[in-house]
């Protein structure tokens, strides 16, 4: 026998979650208790769509589920923003919520709304725990969380659930999934073996699933062209003779002379949820290669479904084509050319290019949403030792710093560096006092134009005039400090130099506040 809270706290912890996100309210106390105990620490944030956020990079980092938590109504409306990322990024994470008695159920009651219909549509799955169903529900929502796609559950915790006893089953011999068969069409055998000037689009599922050495290997003895997706940026390196760039973000129309000529596009892992094919596929062959079959293909398309251990046998037949390899590597030096332009004078491409240049390899990189994201994309280089996390499936604004703190969680001995937009910042701000909380040393490079910018330059796209985007005037921070952390204000390319070195050796967070001038992102960013 065992109650509700002090078996769902042992199965996490035997599940390997180490540590759960959240802003408490008074029926979550025994729940944290029995977490606690079990040596699951509790991790307080400033706002519960930060806790979803801190999960869903925690699943990313560590491989394990994620954990977040909120109360009734208000919190959970707030939660539900970050768990909507979990589910397009594509991250298992456990959403749990407070829930009201069954007692009270459809009534009109203080902050009670109905958390399984608001969880439904951006959730793997929603359950109301029970003393009856607590086994099979915790069990099954670890198992659908993990399931590819990955993604989070929603479990609703009624407030008179904790305390009751429930019988533990006995254990039984697992049965081992059996991965399951693949089939390909002889067309798409054709196809590959036919293809004179493929190109291989990488994308996200690819990154997840740890494909970056088997592409690697594969490309040693088969020279074709690479373009990635944001989220797979660093499956192979950027300096690999086979890399061409990344799709959706700047200048990434220089791809099209690649792609134009292509006989074959082979989309490696490649989750439309990042980029939809017909945003920048021709009139040419595709053959998706997923984990998952796709919910939409372009008309004519192939797809083979299968786990990455097939993937490149099923590529073996493809032949080399130094024409499209000579076409990659223009287009790639043409994006860094235009990019190297672009950091004339202080603006953002020019503060990126100082951290590129001055941060230690195995640094771990968050990145924001806005403008700036789109340049991260091209000019970051992805090492080895390092990560670049950023979302593109849900595109939320205020990801990179609550992203940067669970980062810095889960390794405390890694340099983690924020970067974002000034909006961006805003919206999530008070996690500064997280990091605070937690002794957690996090650079935060925020890009300042004092402008929503992404939006200004959509505006211009369609000739209206610029509108409800201006933020503020002056300086953003107009202070020395912020939350306790420093901040140093730089207005050119030496001032942020020495900020980086000062933040490198500062024994707390740091905020550089890099005041750039933003009229280069109208050349850069393409239109979509």
């Amino acid at each position: 026998m065992s109650t509700v809270e002090g078996y769902l706290a042992k199965r996490l912890r035997d599940h390997g979650v180490r540590r759960f996100f959240g802003i408490p309210g008074g029926p979550s106390i025994p729940y944290m208790e029995a977490f606690r105990k079990a040596g699951i620490e509790f991790i307080l944030t400033s706002h519960e769509t930060s806790a979803a956020v801190m999960a869903d990079v925690t699943a990313r980092l560590t491989g394990v589920t994620g954990v977040c938590h909120a109360t009734y109504g208000p919190g959970a409306t707030n939660l539900s923003t970050g768990v909507g990322g979990a589910l397009l990024d594509r991250s298992p994470v456990l959403a749990l919520t407070s829930e009201m008695p069954d007692a009270w159920l459809g009534r009109i009651v203080q902050m009670n709304i109905d958390h399984q219909a608001l969880y439904k549509p951006i959730t793997k799955a929603t359950f109301r725990l029970s003393a009856g169903n607590a086994c099979e529900v915790i069990g099954e929502s670890l198992k659908i969380a993990n399931r590819e796609y990955p993604g989070p559950v929603h479990i609703g915790l009624p407030s008179d659930l904790t305390e009751k006893r429930i019988t533990i089953p006995e254990k039984t011999n697992k049965v081992t999934d059996k991965s399951p068969g693949y089939h390909i069409d002889d067309r798409i055998r054709v196809l590959i073996a036919s293809s004179r000037r493929p190109v291989i689009a990488a994308g996200l599922t690819a990154m997840r699933k740890g494909a970056g050495d088997g592409l690697r290997k594969f490309l040693e003895t088969c020279k074709v062209p690479v373009v990635v997706t944001p989220m797979a940026k660093g499956i192979i390196p950027s300096g690999h003779p086979c890399y061409a760039g990344v799709l959706f973000h700047a200048l990434s129309d220089r791809l099209m002379n690649l792609t134009q000529e292509a006989d074959l596009v082979i989309g490696l892992g490649y989750d439309p949820v990042e980029y939809n094919y017909e945003s920048w596929l021709h009139h040419v062959p595709l053959v998706h290669m997923d984990t998952v079959p796709a919910d939409v293909l372009p008309s004519g398309a192939m797809q083979v479904v299968s786990g990455p251990e097939n993937w490149f046998q099923i590529l073996a037949p493809l032949h080399s084509s130094p024409l499209m390899i000579s076409l990659a590597r223009e287009a790639s030096e043409n994006i860094s050319r235009e990019l190297k332009s672009a950091s004339k004078g202080f603006t953002p491409a020019t503060a990126l290019s100082v951290l590129r240049h001055m941060l230690p390899e195995h640094t771990v990189v968050t990145a924001d949403v806005g403008s700036h994201l789109h340049l991260i994309g091209q000019m970051w280089d992805v090492t080895d030792s390092g990560r670049l996390i950023m979302t593109n499936g849900w595109s939320s604004m205020g990801f990179g710093l609550p992203a940067a703190i669970a980062a810095a969680l889960v390794n405390r001995t890694l340099p983690v560096v924020c970067i974002t937009g000034d909006g961006g910042f805003m919206m999530n701000a008070g996690e500064m006092m997280t990091a605070r909380r937690y002794g957690l040393k996090i650079i935060v490079v925020v890009l300042a134009d004092g402008e929503l910018n992404l939006i200004r330059v959509k505006e211009s796209w369609k000739n209206v005039k610029s509108y409800g985007t201006k933020l503020y005037n002056g300086s953003l921070f107009g202070s020395a400090t912020f939350l306790g952390a420093e901040v140093i204000h730089v207005t050119d390319r030496k001032g942020m130099q020495t900020a980086v070195s000062r933040a490198l050796l500062s024994d707390r967070s740091v905020i550089i506040e890099a005041a750039v001038d933003p009229a280069v992102y109208g050349d850069l960013i393409v239109k979509s």
